[in-house]
């Protein structure tokens, strides 16, 4: 993993932090066992709000946890199907990182797996900033709203244009 890399991992985790997890006071990331997961989860217990954090490889997450990050890789097989499997574990609240939610949308499951839930996600739509969404489940329909938006730095939005020229 190069630099930009771990920068581009480093400023997500911060900006998760500050908006994807306002409000919560405890969490454990939950995350696949690549080298992008794991600075991502390293980001966000570096930059949470709180000392009430954990992490747990996704394969190792045993019992119930109340509210969970979820830095999963579309590289590992079968996102959609783990993630579920995750999100049943969760009681409260579940944060997703954008590969995650967005591999819900077929996932088997999903709609059950998040109703009762807070879930959270954030994506870039704009260039330049990040929209977060709170998410509802009716039926087996996922429907979202805003939630808060981050304005990305000049300095930030040329670290973003940067890693994606040299990670597609």
């Amino acid at each position: 993993m190069d630099g930009v890399e771990l920068r581009y991992r480093a400023l997500l985790g911060r900006i998760y932090a500050e908006k994807l997890l306002a409000g919560v006071d405890s969490f454990v990331v939950v995350y696949d066992e690549t080298p992008s997961c794991i600075a991502m989860a390293a980001a966000l217990l570096a930059a949470a709000k709180t000392t009430r954090v954990d992490a747990v490889p996704s394969s190792e997450l045993a019992g119930e946890v109340d509210s969970a990050v979820l830095v999963m890789s579309p590289h590992v097989a079968g996102l959609g199907s783990r993630a579920v499997d995750v999100l049943k574990k969760v009681r409260r609240l579940a944060a997703l990182h954008t590969p995650v939610f967005y591999a819900l949308d077929e996932a088997e499951g999903a709609a059950e797996a998040l109703s009762g839930k807070e879930v959270r996600f954030a994506v870039r739509e704009q260039p330049g900033e990040i929209t977060f969404y709170k998410v509802s489940v009716a039926g087996n329909n996922l429907t979202s709203e805003v939630y808060d938006v981050y304005k990305l730095s000049p300095e930030e939005a040329a670290l973003v244009r940067k890693y994606e020229a040299q990670h597609g």
